[in-house]
Parts: structure tokens; C-alpha cells; sequence
């Protein structure tokens, strides 16, 4: 015996008129992706309509492909304007787990790591060191930093740096923080002074490393 039935479903035909970006925008909040988008447009780059001043605004970018199926988001960012509508750039959070210790022949190493993906898209790329060798605290505000561009991998940016060197028994102190190069450059603010002294003797020689051999005599009652 055969039977025959029906086999209903949906189906989605791809219509080219119907991919569209949408984006979503918060005022002083995350925006609400469950309603309408603040604006659509077709291509990209996109000139938005203009912004109200002193708020921070949150912007969600989507696609909605020719099948109507939405994406996921493709980009976050903030803004902030300050009373006069100028943006008011957000820093980079400060680099984290920093050290300084002595190295060989009068150097100091400065370790340190950066964890970007918790800046999203105001994450830095530039790790600065302020360094002064005369007892005094350095200043950011006033002194030229070494900079080192970010090697970023697994979410982590590591800083492994080797000053040049000092005389034995000199006072070394550094601040470490983050920059966002761009048009300003905008860094961290953290102000941690880490301290240690150079020193020309050397590392500490490992010690020597000794083996007993032996055995173990079957002791028989």
C-alpha cells in the first residue's frame, strides 16, 4: 500500500532590494536591538543624521541580507559629545600584571599585558613606557615615551621590553600605559609608578645541581 501527503514548509526567495545595514543607536544607553533600527541605508560609508550634544551615544551595526535574514552584529562603538559638540574621545583601559626587575649589565625589564577585547572597539594599539633614571617620579604630561606597537593574539597584547643601560645601584622608575593612535592619540590614565635599581652584577649564577645515585637493599628477617 502507498500513501501520499503533503509536505509544507517556508521558503525565502533572495531578493537583492531587500539587504539593507541597519543601525541601532542608544542615547546614555545600550540600544535596543528588539525595535526598529534608528536608521537603514544600503552601502557604506554612511553619513548618520546629526547628534544632540552631551550624551554618550551607543551604536550597533547590522546587516539584513537579500534573504530578510539579519546578522549578527557586525560593529559596536560609542560617542560622546561634550556641551560644545566636540566627540569626547574614550581612553584605553591600562596595561595589567606590569613588572620591572633588573637585567643583565645595568638594563631594567618592563613586562606588562593588555587585555583589548575588554575595549571593544576603543581598544589601543601602542604600549608607552615613561622612564626616568634620576630618583625623580616620571610625568607623563611632560615626558616623551618609548613606544612599543602591540603584538595582539588570544585577546592578550604582551609587553617584553629591555631599556638600554645604567650604572649599578641607579633608581629606575617607570609608568606603563596604553595609546589608541589616532587624530588625537589618546591614552590611558593610569599614574602606577613601578621602582627598581639597576644593577651591573649580573644575574644570580644558578646553583650547582647534584644527583645521589643509590639503592635500596632488600632487607631480609
Amino acid at each position: 500500500m502507498s500513501l501520499t501527503g503533503d509536505l509544507r514548509g517556508d521558503y525565502r526567495i533572495a531578493n537583492d532590494a531587500l539587504a539593507v545595514y541597519e543601525l541601532y543607536r542608544g542615547v546614555d544607553a545600550a540600544p535596543d536591538l528588539g525595535g526598529s533600527p534608528w536608521e537603514t541605508f544600503a552601502s557604506l560609508p554612511h553619513t548618520t543624521a546629526a547628534l544632540d550634544v552631551s550624551h554618550t551615544y551607543r551604536f550597533v551595526l547590522r546587516l539584513r541580507n537579500r534573504y530578510k535574514l539579519v546578522t549578527q552584529n557586525i560593529d559596536e562603538w560609542s560617542v560622546t559629545l561634550d556641551a560644545g559638540g566636540n566627540q569626547v574621545a574614550t581612553p584605553p583601559s591600562a596595561p595589567q600584571e606590569i613588572t620591572l626587575v633588573p637585567a643583565a649589565a645595568g638594563a631594567v625589564r618592563v613586562r606588562a599585558n593588555y587585555y583589548y577585547l575588554e575595549d571593544g572597539s576603543d581598544a589601543a594599539d601602542t604600549f608607552l613606557i615613561y622612564l626616568r633614571s634620576d630618583g625623580t617620579n616620571p610625568d607623563p604630561s611632560v615626558d616623551t615615551p618609548t613606544t612599543i606597537a602591540m603584538v595582539k593574539a588570544d585577546g592578550i597584547a604582551k609587553l617584553n621590553w629591555t631599556s638600554g643601560t645604567f650604572a649599578h645601584g641607579t633608581t629606575i622608575k617607570v609608568i606603563v600605559r596604553s595609546r589608541r593612535t589616532g587624530t588625537p592619540n589618546i591614552d590611558s590614565t593610569n599614574l602606577d609608578i613601578y621602582t627598581t635599581t639597576a644593577s651591573t652584577a649580573g644575574p644570580a649564577a644558578p646553583e650547582r645541581a647534584t644527583t645521589h645515585i643509590g639503592a635500596v637493599a632488600e632487607q631480609i628477617n
